[in-house]
């Protein structure tokens, strides 16, 4: 990670944001990685983890946005008669930049990294 786009809060913790996640040390040391699709902050689950370290957080970060406008894209279908074209089309847009850095759906790797925990697990 780019030391230069590190943020350190007054609690002395070191952050830095990527778009749908937060990779922060706290002041103890400790490090977490949360979701940041909502107000609340929450933890990223296990298969997301193993996933981010298998390949990296930015890999992570695009498959999370990647996910979420593939899903934008297929919900606003259902509704296309009653939403203004652009907006569909907006999504479409960055669907088809998000296809060039990223294809992997978070069910994907949900689906992965469950599987080979519970195949792990039984061994």
């Amino acid at each position: 990670m780019d030391p230069v786009k590190k943020i350190i809060f007054l609690d002395n913790t070191e952050n830095y944001f990527m778009p749908r996640l937060k990779f922060e040390k706290s002041s103890s040391g400790e490090l977490e990685l949360f979701m940041t699709t909502s107000d609340i902050y929450r933890p990223v689950e296990e298969f997301l983890l193993t996933f981010a370290y298998e390949n990296t957080i930015e890999e992570l970060s695009g498959a999370l946005c990647y996910s979420y406008e593939l899903d934008k894209v297929e919900g606003l279908k259902e509704k296309e008669d009653s939403i203004p074209p652009q907006t569909l089309e907006r999504h479409k847009e960055r669907l088809k930049l998000l296809k060039t850095k990223s294809n992997i759906h978070i069910n994907q790797i949900k689906e992965k990294y469950e599987n080979t925990r519970i195949t792990e697990e039984t061994t």
